[in-house]
């Protein structure tokens, strides 16, 4: 509501969202909601899309060579695989499969020096192969090949560790990479298989999260207040400056401003005339000098 009592764009935008009665048929008189010209060019657009990615997943050798290099060399299937992101890595299947099986183990460390193991990583909880995958195990892959993922995460685990405990929180987070070496085919063969939860596991300290200084690793008290847990001092919560286009912009217009500034100050002090030299005053003739007479005497 603005001062007289009227009602602002946006208030009346919700009023009528919120409440506005159902709308019927606007064009009863057509049959679809798109013109026809509308429809063909997205047909065209989803029969493109749907040939290159049927071209792509097929054996680009023996029979489906001929169909690779066409569809390469005539629809640019390639360039349009990148520019929209459709390019895949089946590496991990062919020709070289891992050779090992890795985890990260998460470990906390409480306020009393105790230290506990979160489970984060699936080592023991899941067999290989197994039926049911768990998008955690991805994520845990993901901080070993990923380190600079540790800190966010860490960050999260102390946020959680504080959630869940009454708002005390974490000392520190403590990464451990622990990794099994698959067997070579030649031994698995031999053995008819053999058991994942039977190699010899290595461990190996990775990064250390401190929960104290490290940023976002501590839960504000606009959280805190959600979550009904006791506020914490100004100064506690280690938040990040966020540069966004607005913060940019500004830059640039006060940047622009004191390029103004001093171009101004530079065309004043142009403009501004140059004093005069100061006449040298005459030196007075000592005392007692007489004159020479006329006449030469």
């Amino acid at each position: 509501m603005t001062d007289d009592g009227t009602s602002t764009t946006s208030e009346q935008l919700a009023e009528r969202l919120l409440r506005a009665p159902i709308a019927g048929d606007d064009r009863p008189g057509r049959r679809f909601a798109y013109p026809w010209w509308g429809m063909l060019i997205m047909s065209v657009l989803i029969g493109y899309h749907a040939l290159i990615l049927i071209v792509h997943n097929t054996p680009s050798k023996g029979l489906g060579r001929g169909l690779h290099r066409h569809v390469n060399d005539k629809l640019e299937a390639g360039d349009y695989m990148t520019a929209a992101s459709l390019n895949q890595s089946w590496a991990m299947f062919a020709p070289n499969p891992h050779r090992s099986n890795t985890f990260m183990k998460v470990l906390i460390v409480d306020q009393a020096g105790e230290t506990w193991d979160l489970k984060h990583d699936i080592h023991g909880v899941n067999r290989y192969p197994y039926l049911f995958y768990d998008r955690m195990g991805k994520i845990n892959r993901r901080l070993i090949e990923e380190t600079g993922y540790q800190k966010y995460y860490g960050a999260w685990v102390c946020r959680e560790w504080e959630r869940t405990h009454g708002g005390e929180p974490a000392k520190e987070v403590q990464f451990v990479k622990m990794w099994t070496k698959v067997p070579v085919p030649r031994d698995s063969i031999r053995t008819w298989g053999f058991d994942p939860l039977s190699l010899k596991l290595e461990q190996r300290e990775a990064e250390k999260i401190n929960c104290k200084t490290t940023p976002h690793a501590q839960v504000p008290n606009y959280l805190r207040d959600r979550y009904g847990l006791p506020p914490i001092e100004d100064g506690v919560f280690r938040g990040v400056h966020l540069r966004t286009w607005v913060d940019a912009k500004k830059s640039r217009e006060q940047a622009e401003a004191r390029k103004r500034e001093q171009e101004a100050a530079q065309e004043l002090q142009n403009e501004e005339p140059s004093e005069p030299e100061a006449t040298p005053e005459p030196t007075p003739e000592p005392e007692g000098a007489q004159e020479p007479a006329e006449g030469g005497q």
